[in-house]
């Protein structure tokens, strides 16, 4: 069963069930929150507006449609939409640059494209997706028109039409039409093309069918079931394989209760509106609310030891996961890049089933999960049940098998044969089994370091490790083809207003812009920590307890504190916060070749 059949039976059964819920005004704090909600009657109703506008403007079988957007009502709309016509829907990032959105959008051989927002912006109209489709619409000769979303702005293109303009060309068609054509997917049929974020050269799309998705799902309901109405909070962007399997069709196959973030650095203060059954994020998110946990812990002893008091734990715990959004919390996961194993035992600790997962976007996202009775801190867990398989090769890359690898990159056959190898995809990730099953990554092979000595280092879990410190935002390893390994370092705006100011990092702005204005506001400026001997210091004394984890090759003999954050902006990260290395490399190679003269 495809996922749109799920909106049929949920109208049917939930009909009056809140499905998706969307926040009214701005929030301000002590104020409830207000919502708007569209039931499961009205999301079916809307989805099939949406596919008999497309259908009567010539959206055809294997047709593409692009939204470039942040989540919004529209895109889960759409999605569906596209699926029930037999389309591939295009997730487009609503950061990605006018070359990103014009490879993408013309790589894929779109037919439409919907146009939304960029919530990240700040202010700059020049980031905004209108204003950069204006710009590349001449360069990209095969769509037929730009559809902007209510409150996107406006475009100057003439084939740029509105949103209401769009909903009034399929008023004449009926629904059998629409039926029809969805009763003709085969589950083999490309559903989605899913670009990767990119970290070298143009990202590839991976095409997924339905049968991918419907296999992800089915083994991923081996391990967790939710029951209609559990909250979930969309924070995740949709153009990414994880928002995808979780926002697009999870929602509908287990009826979840969806609520759309408005912006991807408020997921946090969603969950603590919701309270959802379902968390998923990425270490990032995790990491900041372990620190905050931690600095809380560090400074209420009560909190500390209560926990580790049988009488005292299940009350403390309860409190603790409801100032974090976690009360409701069935299953949380974490994937995309190494976690800090530190983070897990926090969150275990206080009661939250937070578990870190393995996969790619060829993979339809998770291939090995940790999950209750089946956990082991430190690995990326066990092959999900279902069918999955895994392996590594004699250079120990991992190597996965089953009917949730992709169909190959979309108009890319030398690409696609470069990581096949007969039906076992190549992961590019160097890693073990235990005699347990469990996986553990140790590292992309591609990001491999070889020392001017021969070793070879691994940066990924040094990074991790180092971040752990309450100061760093980022940690940047360097070490390739070097005599030593040095780092650049990044400094966590939120930490020095919490740790050298006495604010409440549980209440700090999220943004960063707005976390330096009100360091500002206090009469100081970032430059005197990124520049002061003393944070150096500081900072130093627990690298060199760190570095006792590591071999001498991997040890970090220097650092350097860089004057600002890296930044999807600036091209050093990507959409979902993953680092670009040569990007960061030559953004910052004045700095590093300083740490070896």
């Amino acid at each position: 069963m495809i996922t749109p059949e799920y909106l049929f039976i949920n109208a049917e059964k939930y009909g009056n069930m809140p499905a998706m819920s969307t926040r009214k005004g701005e929030a301000q704090r002590g104020v409830d929150w207000e919502w708007n909600t569209d039931t499961w009657s009205e999301v079916l109703a809307k989805t099939l507006a949406i596919a008999k506008s497309l259908h009567a403007m010539g959206y055809e079988k294997h047709d593409k449609l692009s939204i470039y957007s942040y989540n919004r009502p529209e895109w889960f709309l759409l999605y569906a939409a596209s699926q029930m016509l037999n389309g591939v829907a295009v997730g487009v990032y609503h950061t990605c640059s006018p070359e990103e959105v014009e490879w993408v959008v013309g790589n894929s051989e779109s037919k439409f494209v919907f146009v939304g927002t960029n919530p990240q912006s700040g202010g700059d109209s020049a980031k905004m997706p209108n204003t950069r489709m204006d710009k590349i619409m001449g360069n990209l000769p095969l769509i037929q028109n730009a559809i902007v979303l209510d409150d996107s702005g406006t475009m100057n293109s003439d084939r740029a039409m509105s949103w209401a303009d769009f909903l009034a060309a399929g008023e004449g068609v009926d629904e059998s039409v629409i039926r029809e054509r969805m009763n003709g997917v085969d589950p083999h049929d490309t559903c989605a093309l899913i670009y990767t974020s990119g970290t070298t050269g143009n990202p590839k799309g991976v095409e997924l069918t339905y049968d991918n998705f419907t296999f992800e799902l089915d083994c991923i309901e081996e391990v967790i079931r939710f029951n209609p109405g559990d909250g979930y909070v969309s924070w995740l962007p949709l153009a990414h394989v994880f928002g995808q399997v979780a926002d697009n069709h999870l929602w509908a196959r287990d009826a979840l209760h969806l609520h759309v973030v408005d912006n991807a650095l408020h997921a946090v203060d969603y969950a603590k509106k919701v309270q959802p059954a379902l968390f998923i994020g990425v270490p990032r998110i995790y990491e900041k609310v372990y620190s905050n946990l931690k600095s809380t812990m560090d400074s209420k002893a009560i909190i500390r030891i209560g926990l580790n008091i049988p009488i005292l734990k299940k009350v403390l715990q309860k409190a603790v996961k409801k100032k974090i959004g976690m009360v409701n919390c069935k299953y949380a996961i974490t994937g995309a890049a190494p976690i800090n194993p530190d983070i897990l035992r926090m969150f275990h600790k206080v009661g939250v089933p937070l578990y870190e997962g393995y996969g790619m976007t060829e993979t339809t996202a998770g291939a090995s999960i940790n999950y209750k009775g089946n956990v082991k801190i430190g690995s990326v867990g066990r092959t999900l049940p279902g069918g999955t398989e895994l392996k590594t090769d004699t250079d120990g890359e991992i190597m996965f098998r089953g009917r949730h690898v992709m169909k190959g990159y979309y108009k890319n056959p030398e690409a696609t044969a470069e990581v096949m190898d007969g039906d076992w995809l190549r992961s590019g990730d160097i890693g073990k089994i235990d005699d347990d099953g469990f996986v553990t990554i140790t590292g992309r092979k591609k990001e491999l370091y070889v020392s001017s000595g021969g070793k070879n280092i691994a940066p990924l879990i040094i990074e991790e490790t180092m971040k752990g410190i309450p100061l760093i935002s980022q940690f940047f390893l360097v070490g390739d083809a070097r005599k030593f390994c040095s780092g650049l370092v990044t400094l966590d705006v939120s930490a020095i207003l919490r740790d050298k100011f006495g604010m409440d990092g549980a209440h700090l702005p999220k943004d960063p812009a707005k976390q330096i204005a009100l360091l500002n506001e206090q009469g100081h400026q970032l430059s005197e920590y990124t520049d002061s001997p003393e944070i150096h210091a500081e900072i130093e004394a627990q690298v060199m307890e760190l570095n006792k984890q590591f071999a001498p090759p991997e040890q970090v003999k220097k650092f350097t504190i860089l004057p600002r954050d890296f930044t999807v902006d600036d091209g050093e990260l990507t959409p979902t916060l993953k680092i670009r290395r040569i990007q960061i490399r030559e953004n910052w190679s004045t700095q590093i070749e300083d740490m070896y003269t």
